[in-house]
C-alpha cells in the first residue's frame, strides 16, 4: 500500500494530523496522527478509535493500524463535509437544530451500546503503554485537589463558603469515579468542532480525552459547556435520554436521571473556577472564539442552577455558587452568546 498527495489537516502542539490518498490499498485515503507531546492523550486517541472500530460501532473513524514507538497511528478518512460548529456558524437555523439532535442521538447510542463495557476497554488500552489511573478517577481526584481554587474566587468577591461545601464537593467526586449504572465509554471533548457530519451520518473526531466515565459527561455539551436556547437544550436532553434508556433502566426514572446531570453539571461547573484564575474579575479574557470567561462563568452557574432544581440535593455547593453568582452578577454585565444560526430566530 502506497501513500501519495498529503494533506496537513491539523498541526497543533499536541499532535500532527494528514490525510493521504491511497494507492493500491483497501480505502481511497486514511487519516495518519502523530502524537508528539502528550503521550497519554496520544494513547487515549488510538485506544478509543480502536475499540469502538473492535466493537463495529460507526461512531468515528475506524482504526486501521499504529506504531507506539513512532507515536503514529492510522485511521479511516471519513472525507470532507460540515462540522456542528459550522452548521451553528451559518445562516440555517433548522440545520442547526437537526445537527445538534443528530449529536445527542450518536452521543446516545454511544453510551447505550458500551454501558459497563470497562473490561473490555481496559484490554485495548492496557495493552498499549498502561494508563497509571483510570480517567474518570482523574476527574474526580481534580474536583478535590483543586478545592481551594473554588476557595480564592470565594475570597476575591467577599463571599463565604456554604456549610456543606466540602461534604457535598466529596459526594460529587464520589459519583464521578464511580458512575454506578451510567459508566460508559465516553468521547471526553464533545465540542461543536469535534462533531462531523458524513454521507452515512454525524461522526465523531478526536478521542484525546476518551474513557470509560460518567455517561452525563458527554451530555455536558448541551446541558452546561456550549449556550444553546432552552428549548434546543430539552429537546436534546430528551433525544439523549430515550436512546440511551434503552440499555440504561437508571435513566428511566426521574429521579436518577435528575440527580446526575446535577452531578456532571456541577462538577464541571466548579471545574471552571479551577480552570480560570480570579484575575477575569479585573480583565476578561477568549474562552471560546465569540465567547468569553465571564460569559462562561455565569452561564455554566445558570445551567447548573437550572438542573439543580429537581434533583434536590448538594444544599452547600447549590448555595455557594449562587451566591458567587449573585455577587458576579453585581459586578458583571454581559451580553448572552447566540450562534450566529439562531440570531435571524431572536429578532
Amino acid at each position: 500500500m502506497l501513500l501519495s498527495g498529503p494533506e496537513l489537516l491539523k498541526a497543533e502542539t499536541r499532535s500532527v494530523v494528514v490525510r493521504a490518498q491511497v494507492r493500491g490499498g483497501p480505502v481511497p485515503a486514511v487519516v495518519l496522527k502523530h502524537f508528539r507531546d502528550d503521550l497519554t492523550c496520544g494513547l487515549d486517541d488510538w485506544a478509543g478509535a480502536e475499540f469502538l472500530t473492535r466493537r463495529g460501532m460507526e461512531t468515528g473513524p475506524r482504526f486501521l493500524a499504529g506504531d507506539v514507538d513512532a507515536r503514529l497511528f492510522v485511521m479511516e478518512d471519513l472525507g470532507r463535509g460540515p462540522t456542528l460548529e459550522a452548521l451553528l456558524r451559518g445562516e440555517d437555523a433548522r440545520a442547526a437544530n437537526a445537527g445538534l439532535m443528530a449529536t445527542a442521538r450518536l452521543t446516545g447510542q454511544l453510551h447505550a451500546r458500551t454501558l459497563g463495557s470497562q473490561s473490555e476497554y481496559e484490554l485495548v488500552r492496557q495493552a498499549l503503554p498502561p494508563r497509571h489511573e483510570r480517567v474518570r478517577v482523574e476527574n474526580a481526584r481534580f474536583l478535590l485537589d483543586h478545592e481551594g481554587r473554588l476557595l480564592r474566587w470565594l475570597t476575591a468577591v467577599d463571599v463565604k463558603a456554604a456549610p456543606g461545601l466540602s461534604e457535598d464537593l466529596e459526594a460529587v467526586a464520589r459519583a464521578l469515579a464511580d458512575p454506578g449504572p451510567f459508566l460508559s465509554f465516553t468521547h471526553g471533548d464533545m465540542a461543536p468542532s469535534n462533531v462531523l457530519f458524513t454521507p452515512s451520518g454525524p461522526r465523531l473526531l478526536d478521542f484525546e480525552y476518551a474513557g470509560m466515565r460518567h455517561a452525563m459527561y458527554d451530555a455536558l455539551m448541551w446541558l452546561v459547556s456550549v449556550p444553546f436556547p432552552d428549548e434546543l437544550v430539552s429537546r436534546a436532553d430528551i433525544t439523549y435520554r430515550i436512546t440511551l434508556s434503552a440499555d440504561c433502566e437508571a435513566a428511566q426514572v426521574d429521579s436518577h436521571w435528575a440527580r446526575a446531570r446535577a452531578t456532571v453539571a456541577l462538577a464541571r461547573t466548579v471545574n471552571l473556577f479551577q480552570w480560570l484564575h480570579p484575575r477575569v474579575l479585573e480583565e476578561d479574557r477568549d474562552w471560546a472564539p465569540g465567547f468569553s470567561a465571564r460569559t462562561a462563568l455565569l452561564h455554566h452557574l445558570a445551567r447548573s442552577r437550572a438542573l439543580l432544581v429537581p434533583a434536590d440535593g448538594f444544599p452547600g455547593l447549590a448555595r455557594t455558587l449562587e451566591t458567587l453568582e449573585a455577587r458576579l452578577r453585581e459586578r458583571w454585565t454581559v451580553t448572552p452568546f447566540v450562534w450566529p444560526a439562531f440570531r435571524q430566530e431572536d429578532r
